[in-house]
C-alpha cells in the first residue's frame, strides 16, 4: 500500500519571523544557511546565463541534476523507448553533455507514461539523490496527470521538496514553470464570445504555497486577463488550496520570454532579458499592485502578518 504525506498544508500556518522569511511559502530548508531555490523560466530560449545559473544553484562540478522532459515528450508518439531517449539526448544535448564534459557529477533523465510511477521507489530514486531538477516546456496536463496526486502528494511530489529543503534548486521553462506552485493554470477558457479569457485551474507540484504564476507573459494573447482573474478570485483560491483565507494574500508573478525569476526566501532576482512582475494584492484583492522588475534587479518580499500584506524593498533603497 502506498503512504502519501498531506500536500497542501506546508507553511501558511506558521507566524511572525518565519512567516515573514519565507515569503513565497517554499518547504522549510533542513539547514537554515541552505534555503532552497526555484528558478521559473518564462519561455522561448533559455539564455546561457540562465542555463550556468541553475548549474550553479544546483552545485556546479558536484551537482547532480535530473531533466524531466515528460511535458514536451511521449514515448506514445515513438516506436520504441530507444527512439524516444535518442529524440530527447539529442534535444537536450546541452543539459546531457554537461556530465559528459565534467561539468557536473550526474545526469539523469526521467520519464514515464504511468501515473503509478509517481509513487514508485524505483522510479523516484534519482530524485532523493538529485541538487537539481528541470522540467522542460510542452504541455503542464502531462505533468499534472503523471506526477501529481491531488489533495495527498505522491512521492515524486515529496521528493522534489526533499531537493528544496537539502538547498538545492527546482526550476522549468514554460510548462515547467507553470507546474510549480501549488496552483497551477491548466489553461484558459472563455464563456462566451467577448467575455474575457478565465483560467482553468489544479493541483501543480506544491513547491510554493503563497504565489500562482504566469509564464509567456509578454507573448501570447490573454495573459494577463486569465492570471489577474484567478489572483483576484479570492474563494476559488481558498477552495483551490483548502486552506481559508488563502487567496487574500495570494502573490502573482509573472514572467516575460525569455527571462527568468530566481526566489528564494524572501528574495526574487530578475534574469534578463524579459523582465519579471510581481502583483501584490491590498484590501482583501480590491486593489493589486503591478510591481514591474528589470532584468539583473533584485527585490525582497517581506511579508507583514500583522497588517495582512508586503512590504517590498528593491537592492539599493
Amino acid at each position: 500500500m502506498v503512504t502519501r504525506a498531506i500536500c497542501f498544508l506546508v507553511l501558511s500556518g506558521i507566524a511572525g519571523q518565519a512567516f515573514a522569511e519565507n515569503t513565497f511559502g517554499l518547504p522549510e530548508p533542513i539547514r537554515p544557511d541552505r534555503p532552497g531555490t526555484l528558478l521559473l523560466h518564462g519561455g522561448g530560449r533559455i539564455t546561457e546565463e540562465v542555463f550556468q545559473r541553475f548549474v550553479e544553484l544546483a552545485g556546479g562540478r558536484s551537482a547532480r541534476i535530473v531533466l524531466v522532459p515528460s511535458a514536451g515528450f511521449d514515448t506514445r508518439n515513438f516506436d520504441s523507448r530507444t527512439e524516444f531517449d535518442q529524440a530527447v539526448m539529442y534535444r537536450f544535448n546541452s543539459w546531457v553533455s554537461l556530465k559528459r564534459n565534467g561539468r557536473i557529477a550526474d545526469f539523469t533523465i526521467l520519464h514515464t507514461e504511468d501515473p503509478d510511477d509517481a509513487d514508485s521507489s524505483d522510479f523516484i530514486e534519482p530524485l532523493t539523490k538529485a541538487t537539481g531538477v528541470w522540467f522542460t516546456g510542452g504541455d503542464q496536463a502531462r505533468l499534472n496527470y503523471r506526477y501529481i496526486g491531488g489533495d495527498e502528494c505522491t512521492r515524486f511530489q515529496t521528493e522534489l521538496k526533499n531537493v528544496l529543503r537539502r538547498g538545492g534548486v527546482v526550476g522549468g521553462t514554460s510548462a515547467g514553470t507553470a507546474v510549480i506552485p501549488e496552483i497551477m493554470t491548466l489553461g484558459a477558457e472563455q464563456e462566451r464570445e467577448g467575455n474575457p479569457l478565465s483560467a482553468r485551474a489544479a493541483h501543480g507540484f506544491g513547491l510554493m504555497d503563497r504565489v500562482i504564476v504566469e509564464q509567456h507573459f509578454d507573448t501570447r494573447l490573454g495573459r494577463l486577463e486569465r492570471f489577474l482573474g484567478l489572483l483576484k478570485d479570492n474563494p476559488r483560491l481558498d477552495s483551490l488550496s483548502q486552506r481559508e483565507n488563502a487567496g487574500s494574500t495570494m502573490l502573482g508573478l509573472a514572467v516575460d520570454e525569455p527571462g527568468a525569476a530566481e526566489l528564494s526566501e524572501s528574495r526574487l532576482r530578475a534574469w534578463g532579458p524579459g523582465h519579471i512582475h510581481l502583483f501584490v494584492k491590498r484590501n482583501n484583492g480590491r486593489i493589486v499592485e503591478w510591481h514591474d522588475i528589470e532584468p539583473d534587479e533584485s527585490i525582497e518580499v517581506k511579508a507583514v502578518e500583522s497588517k495582512n500584506s508586503y512590504h517590498i524593498t528593491r537592492q539599493g533603497d
